[in-house]
């Protein structure tokens, strides 16, 4: 009898969001990775996801606001546990939610042994009845509907908040895979440091998120300064509130340092691709997944620079939990997938 034997629950734990897709009912609930709790007394949990993100810039002396999950690992396993099981509850709507359900979680693919020893320990705190971990970037291949049980490789690059990936996938296994410390939110802190020296004018993070959404592109394209936005802010000379205009052209030149870094880290690495895998990936192209794939004119960027074909799915910071939620639905699969290495029996 392998993993699993019926319905399921897959949960994408990352770094900027925690996203939970159920088994028949697809993805149900993405919210940020945040805890908000007493300062002096962490284990006193007042909010999560959304909730304690609405607090981010304005918690009060005694309050904290920490996100458990940092680089693509658990930083603190009791937070993340409560993370899970609170967000849990939430999305299937009643108390100990996961006491019944097989839960599959996502697993970085560059965590280390210690990581992995948290994040093993996070997810039994959750008291799910069985439980497993899966190689992120193969849950992403999935609910992306690449073709990993195939007998030739599958180029996969995923950007998510804190880390990006680059794996070729063959035969329910990874063949190869890099890791980098580097993702979205690198992105938003650009965004902040450039408003900063350039506007004279202090944000957030949540602040730079949204106009890294609205107004930034990859690409260099026409009408990037007629794209703009009212941006309120705290002056940083004066300390007082204050407005000033954004252009689409303003948030292109903040994330260019980052963008740069992504796009040659990942360069670096499909050129260092063994030759027979690089054979059967010139034809399909590469797949770009997670959140930062929703970057506007990365996929352009980034085929014009591999000359390669480069395509997203519908919803690629979608696709981890999709897949994870795949691996809970089918006894089959997750068999295979244990026997590659890529599953992780808890």
């Amino acid at each position: 009898m392998g993993v699993f034997s019926n319905g399921g629950a897959g949960i994408d734990l990352g770094s900027a969001n925690v996203t939970i897709s159920l088994e028949n009912e697809g993805v149900v609930l993405r919210e940020p990775s945040y805890v908000l709790c007493l300062r002096d007394d962490t284990d006193d949990i007042l909010a999560v996801g959304r909730d304690a993100r609405q607090m981010l810039g304005r918690t009060p002396e005694d309050v904290l606001l920490l996100s458990p999950v940092m680089d693509g690992a658990v930083g603190n396993i009791d937070m993340a546990a409560q993370l899970l099981r609170r967000l849990a509850e939430k999305a299937l709507g009643k108390r100990r939610a996961l006491e019944k359900n097989r839960l599959v979680v996502t697993m970085s693919q560059g965590c280390t042994r210690v990581e992995r020893t948290a994040l093993e320990e996070a997810v039994r705190a959750t008291g799910a009845r069985r439980a497993a971990l899966v190689r992120s970037s193969v849950a992403a291949a999935l609910g992306a509907g690449m073709p990993v049980e195939a007998p030739r490789g599958s180029l996969l690059v995923t950007i998510g908040g804190s880390t990006t990936e680059v794996t070729i996938l063959s035969m329910n296994g990874v063949a190869a895979a890099r890791s980098m410390r580097t993702g979205s939110l690198a992105m938003d802190e650009a965004i902040m440091r450039y408003i900063r020296r350039e506007k004279g004018v202090i944000i957030g993070q949540r602040t730079a998120e949204d106009l890294k959404i609205d107004l930034g592109n990859a690409m260099d394209v026409p009408g990037l300064y007629r794209q703009t936005a009212s941006l309120r802010g705290r002056d940083a000379a004066s300390g007082k509130p204050t407005t000033t205009e954004i252009t689409g052209a303003d948030i292109h030149k903040a994330i260019q340092p980052t963008l740069e870094t992504l796009v040659e880290n990942i360069r670096d690495a499909f050129e260092n691709i063994p030759a027979e895998l690089a054979e059967d990936i010139l034809p399909t192209g590469m797949v770009l997944s997670g959140g930062g794939a929703q970057l506007d004119g990365l996929s352009d960027r980034l085929s014009e620079m591999l000359k390669l074909n480069v395509t997203t799915s519908d919803a690629p910071e979608d696709d981890a939990a999709l897949g994870a939620c795949a691996v809970a639905a089918d006894d089959k699969l997750a068999q295979r997938l244990e026997q590659s290495g890529c599953l992780i029996e808890l």
